[in-house]
């Protein structure tokens, strides 16, 4: 994962149909299992970014929500949240009650230009394009990796931002094992 991770958010080889079925049927397949994984100590590095980065909004997209460990976190803190993910199997896991469900793939989201406020991916893969087009221009992007350089899913905070077009600027922190940033692009 560490490779397609890289692959996609600098655009090596890119994001193709037979990659995200593929990711697709692997989520799908871990979805029964997917939340015993899960404690309450991933979840610092995220309140962690939502506090110390000052993430501020009414609405929140959480990409990659899977069964819902970051959903609820992110429940409490905004009005409220979308949960995005690919994986069926993984959304149909999700509480009901953890905000509203949206089955669709990060590089090709049905949402407007501009339209949303805060962007959560926790361990996530990034899609910097689709980041950047739907990513309101005084937005806040919120990048997690609950295990910090262990997780499969990884990229330093500063490789977020080379990666992401344009400039970009924020502040990052560890916070547990996990390490976070939050970004907002350059005023300027």
């Amino acid at each position: 994962m560490r490779k397609v991770t890289h692959q996609v958010a600098f655009g090596q080889t890119g994001w193709t149909p037979t990659r995200a079925k593929k990711v697709t049927s692997l989520f799908d397949g871990l979805a029964t299992q997917w939340a015993s994984r899960h404690s309450e100590h991933r979840l610092l590095p995220l309140a962690d970014a939502l506090d110390r980065g000052n993430v501020r909004a009414e609405t929140c997209i959480e990409l990659g929500a899977g069964t819902g460990p970051g959903t609820e976190l992110l429940c409490r803190h905004f009005e409220q949240v979308f949960a995005v993910d690919l994986s069926h199997e993984m959304l149909r896991r999700l509480k009901p009650q953890w905000g509203h469900r949206i089955r669709a793939d990060a590089d090709c989201l049905p949402l407007r230009d501009d339209s949303v406020d805060v962007l959560v991916l926790m361990n996530m893969l990034l899609f910097p394009a689709e980041v950047d087009r739907i990513l309101a221009p005084t937005g806040a992007l919120v990048w997690v990796n609950s295990r910090g350089d262990q997780t499969p899913i990884h990229l330093s905070p500063e490789e977020v931002a080379r990666a992401l077009p344009g400039r970009w600027s924020g502040n990052a922190a560890l916070a547990g094992q996990g390490l976070w940033c939050v970004l907002r692009r350059d005023q300027a």
